[in-house]
């Protein structure tokens, strides 16, 4: 006996999808120092004391521990720009602090660093601030407390700090 068998094999069955895919590309944020800030100028006696510097457009100093203060203070001012209604976030340097150095080696520190919104900014918290300018420009101030010892020595101390932005 013989047996006949057709065994029919189907085509195998192809499928094709489509799939979308988008990548974002950040706008990067730009930042200017356009002014150091500046505590104008300091006379002391025995005694340890603070400069107060509030930010702003218009500085002020407030002195403790009987320090005398003259000439004007200067918040430093930062000019930037990003995309519209983004979110800034300031980070203040590391530790929120950091030391000037003067004649002979001595320091000063400068510390509580605050933050106040300048043109094209709206102030949440204070230290994040929403973009308002269409263009994307903005401006804020930078403030701080600066720690003068007793018997502090006289000259120039100087010192850089940097801040830091996040924004989305």
């Amino acid at each position: 006996m013989a047996f006949a068998a057709s065994l029919s094999c189907a085509a195998a069955a192809n499928g094709i999808a489509t799939a979308r895919m988008g990548a974002t590309i950040g706008t990067p944020v730009i930042l200017v120092n356009s002014a150091d800030m500046d505590f104008g100028k300091i006379a002391q006696g025995n005694t340890a004391g603070t400069v107060i510097l509030a930010p702003g457009s218009t500085s002020s100093c407030t002195m403790t521990g009987g320090l005398i203060h003259s000439g004007n203070c200067h918040a430093a001012t930062f000019d930037g720009q990003v995309r519209f209604l983004f979110a800034l976030q300031i980070t203040p340097p590391a530790g929120n602090s950091i030391s000037l150095t003067g004649p002979g080696g001595a320091t000063m520190v400068l510390d509580n660093f605050t933050f106040q919104a300048g043109s094209g900014l709206l102030g949440l918290t204070s230290t994040r601030f929403l973009i308002l300018n269409l263009d994307g420009s903005f401006k804020f101030y930078a403030g701080g407390t600066l720690r003068v010892g007793a018997n502090q020595l006289p000259g120039v101390y100087n010192g850089t700090f940097q801040i830091q932005l996040n924004y989305n």
